[in-house]
């Protein structure tokens, strides 16, 4: 028992300690740091809308300062209307000052991917995904 106490109490304050990042890596783009709602596609490019919250019906995101990555996306893996969308937790680090490195929860586990900065102004934002398939993964579903 004191050693699930341990454990449980490890985890939580591992959880809870503030990541460091350093924003002078994003240069010109340290104004990616706010809340983004989507509002379309032009291409392969997410353009995105500053905005004071996230929505509930809709999909967005917020880049905090200490590091924290917060996405709002589908709930579950029904990609089929009426969608539910929810919270989801995880963080982000500076690659370069273009592309930056997720980590975050979704419905069936966690994922990691890269935002490639097209353009970032006060209001507006224009994105690129960046997924690398992991090969062994890919085999085991016949990819």
């Amino acid at each position: 028992m004191k050693r699930i106490m341990f454990l449980l109490a490890t985890v939580w304050f591992i959880s809870c300690e503030k990541v460091s990042v350093d924003l002078a890596a994003l240069g010109e783009n340290t104004g990616i740091v706010g809340t983004w709602i989507g509002d379309g596609y032009r291409g392969d490019t997410l353009l995105l809308n500053r905005s004071g919250k996230l929505e509930t019906d809709s999909y967005g995101f917020a880049i905090e300062e200490d590091g924290s990555f917060i996405e709002h996306k589908n709930a579950g893996w029904c990609g089929t209307p009426p969608i539910t969308y929810d919270d989801f937790e995880g963080t982000w680090e500076a690659v370069s000052d273009s592309l930056l490195d997720i980590t975050v929860a979704y419905w069936g586990g966690v994922m990691t991917y890269q935002i490639r900065i097209v353009s970032v102004d006060g209001a507006k934002l224009a994105i690129r995904y960046l997924y690398s398939v992991d090969r062994a993964e890919a085999n085991r579903f016949n990819f």
